[in-house]
C-alpha cells in the first residue's frame, strides 16, 4: 500500500513540473505574447513565384543531364539540402519516403502523365515543380493540402537555381 502511494505522489509530482515546463516553453516562444504572430509570421513562405530555367541550366542533351544528376543525387539525399528523399524515392536512394510519388522510373512515366490541367509536362514545368511548385496548382486545388506539400525550394532560399538545375536532372535521369 505504501508503495502504491508513493507511485502515484511520485506521479503527481511530475505530471506538475510536465505543466509548469509546458507553460514556460509556451511564454518563452512568445506564443502568449502580442509578438507571437509577428514570430509565426516568419515561417510563413514568400509569394509563389515563376521562374524559368536559367541559360546555364542545359537539359537538352543526355550528356549534360547525366553530368547535371551526380550532383542533383547528392542534393536529392542529404538532409539538410533538398531532401527530396524524405517524401520520395528515386534508384539507389536510402530511407525512401512515401508521401511523394516514387521517381523510380519518372521520365518514362510519370513524366508522361499530363499535368494538373491536363497539360503534357515539360522539362520548364518540372523545374518549375522543384523550384516553387506552388504557382502550377490550379485556384481550385489550392486548397486541398494534397497539392500544397511540396516544399518550396528557391522562393525560401533552400536551394540555388544551379541546385535545383541539378535536381531536376537527377528526376529526368530516373528512367
Amino acid at each position: 500500500m505504501k508503495l502504491k502511494k508513493i507511485v502515484l505522489t511520485v506521479a503527481a509530482s511530475v505530471a506538475s513540473l510536465s505543466l509548469v515546463a509546458f507553460a514556460l516553453t509556451f511564454q518563452e516562444a512568445g506564443i502568449e505574447s502580442p509578438e507571437g504572430k509577428s514570430i509565426m509570421l516568419k515561417d510563413v513562405p514568400p509569394e509563389p513565384r515563376l521562374y524559368a530555367i536559367p541559360p546555364d541550366c542545359n537539359l537538352k542533351d543526355e550528356e549534360s543531364i547525366k553530368k547535371l544528376a551526380e550532383k542533383g543525387k547528392e542534393i536529392f539525399n542529404t538532409t539538410s539540402k533538398g531532401n527530396c528523399v524524405a517524401c520520395h524515392c528515386a534508384k539507389d536512394s536510402k530511407g525512401c519516403g512515401n508521401i511523394g510519388p516514387s521517381l523510380v522510373g519518372y521520365r518514362n512515366g510519370l513524366f508522361k502523365a499530363p499535368d494538373y490541367r491536363g497539360n503534357p509536362k515539360t522539362i520548364d514545368w518540372l523545374y518549375q515543380k522543384i523550384a516553387d511548385g506552388r504557382i502550377l496548382i490550379p485556384k481550385e486545388l489550392q486548397n486541398i493540402p494534397y497539392y500544397n506539400i511540396m516544399p518550396v525550394h528557391i522562393t525560401t532560399g533552400q536551394l540555388t537555381a544551379e541546385e535545383v538545375c541539378q535536381v531536376t536532372a537527377y528526376v529526368l535521369s530516373q528512367e
